[in-house]
């Protein structure tokens, strides 16, 4: 997704269809989804969607800075003959508000018919910088607890408007406080807390800011 792909928005009565262009050439169809699916989207944050061979998976995400981003991760198939596919996969992000509002008739086209926009490109995700004294070795030490962080991390920080997260020791045993830098220089703070220390089994990290 470093080089940016052209989405174009078709919207019917029921439903909306989607088709994508990049360097790479053009999707093989338009993909369409029911509206009635994308407001099961807003409540789950989460859907699988299938349009003849075809399959998406959209996401829901919500941005540090307030702002929604839609992410469609496409499978994209046709008929190969012989009863086989052929295809690839493809993952675009769109500002969830504008598409939301389109999708609703809340906003007009040129012909009224069809809307254009590029995806978001996509971002390195910040450096974390762990400046921990106790809370760290403590993970470290504990294989399933360095699974967890581990995991959690990779999963989440995702801001693609921030540069740095920098990690120090929280009160709370096994958690952390961070500070979130972004590029223009604002910072965001919070922490990444372990719920339920007192089994290691089923404890689990959730971040708060």
């Amino acid at each position: 997704m470093n080089n940016r792909t052209m989405a174009t928005v078709y919207v019917d009565r029921d439903s909306i269809s989607l088709k994508t262009r990049s360097r790479n050439g053009c999707s093989p169809q338009q993909f369409i989804i029911l509206k009635k699916e994308l407001q099961r989207l807003e409540e789950k944050k989460y859907l699988i969607a299938k349009d003849i061979h075809s399959y998406a998976e959209l996401r829901l995400c919500d941005a540090v800075d307030g702002v929604k981003v839609l992410e469609f991760s496409f499978t994209w198939l046709k008929d190969a003959g012989r009863d086989s596919v052929s295809g690839y996969t493809e993952r675009i992000r769109l500002p969830y508000e504008p598409f939301r509002a389109y999708a609703a008739g809340e906003e007009e086209t040129v012909d009224g018919t069809r809307w254009r926009l590029l995806s978001i490109p996509e971002q390195n995700r910040p450096k974390l910088e762990f400046h921990s004294r106790k809370n760290l070795k403590a993970v470290v030490e504990n294989p399933i607890l360095r699974h967890k962080l581990g995991k959690f991390l990779d999963q989440h920080f995702n801001w693609y408007n921030y540069e740095r997260i920098v990690l120090t020791d929280d009160y709370l045993p096994y958690s952390f406080f961070f500070e979130g830098y972004m590029v223009q220089g604002a910072k965001t703070c919070g922490g990444v807390i372990l719920h339920g220390e007192e089994n290691i089994q089923t404890a689990k990290y959730g971040i708060h800011t």
